[in-house]
């Protein structure tokens, strides 16, 4: 068995007003690389920035609901002030397995300049040291 770990995208979102000043919503297809106990509406977790600084986050999602919206709440209002997010910027959010271990990893990108007729996105953490 390898023991180099697996990465995967679970998404990558154009943050919205909403995302920045209230919640980030969580598209449903990312909503299965997180467990809830039964009968539970929430999970917390850790998650990794390019920085090596750890986030606690919280995924909630509607009760009783056939739909259950799932969006991020506590711990998120921070990461976007000290990040100094905006509408518009990309975050994203990663999953890293090796062996049974789960890892998930977090970076948020901001459009730098145009090249080519391509955006360029660089992360946000890399514009802070450079200003």
């Amino acid at each position: 068995m390898s023991l180099e770990s697996q990465k995967t995208q679970l998404f990558c979102k154009p943050l919205s007003q909403t995302d920045i000043n209230v919640r980030l919503s969580v598209p449903m297809e990312s909503f299965g690389a997180f467990e809830f106990a039964e009968g539970e509406f929430k999970v917390d977790f850790t998650a990794i920035d390019i920085e090596e600084k750890p986030w606690r986050f919280r995924l909630s999602k509607r009760e009783n609901d056939v739909h259950p919206k799932p969006v991020l709440n506590a711990g998120w209002l921070a990461y976007v002030q000290k990040k100094r997010l905006q509408k518009g910027d990309k975050f994203l959010l990663h999953v890293e397995r090796k062996e049974k271990e789960k890892r998930y990893r977090i970076q948020a990108l901001r459009k730098a300049f145009k090249f080519g007729g391509s955006d360029i996105w660089v992360d946000v953490e890399k514009l802070k040291k450079d200003v």
